[in-house]
């Protein structure tokens, strides 16, 4: 289990890994699939994916899948899983893809990332 404190701008960070590249994610409920920026992809060598459209809340971005990543964010791995790559800025983006694999739970300013037993 990890605890997330939520940041001075209303946001839950967390430290984390991309196929053993290190990335910060900022936790984001509201997003499908972790989504990662293009200047990101390259600098955690992703392969090109299928092209695709995403709807944000900016709007319509051509963005490609890559799928079957490993994701590790605060310690714990979830594998298997696509990452959408092309959203605008310098960041990462953790998604439901990777947060239906655990509980969260959040209350009292922070946030809390637990493995889920099976």
């Amino acid at each position: 289990e990890i605890v997330i404190p939520r940041s001075r701008d209303g946001h839950y960070y967390v430290r984390g890994a991309i196929n053993g590249h290190p990335v910060d994610f900022m936790v984001d409920t509201g997003a499908s699939t972790v989504s990662i920026s293009r200047d990101i992809a390259r600098n955690v060598d992703l392969p090109r994916g299928m092209p695709v459209n995403f709807l944000t809340a900016n709007g319509e971005v051509m963005g490609e899948i890559v799928s079957r990543q490993t994701i590790e964010a605060g310690g714990i791995i979830v594998e298997d899983l696509s990452v959408g790559v092309g959203i605008q800025g310098n960041m990462a983006l953790l998604g439901q893809n990777f947060l239906r694999r655990v509980d969260v739970l959040q209350s009292d300013d922070k946030m809390v990332l637990r493995i889920r037993i099976k």
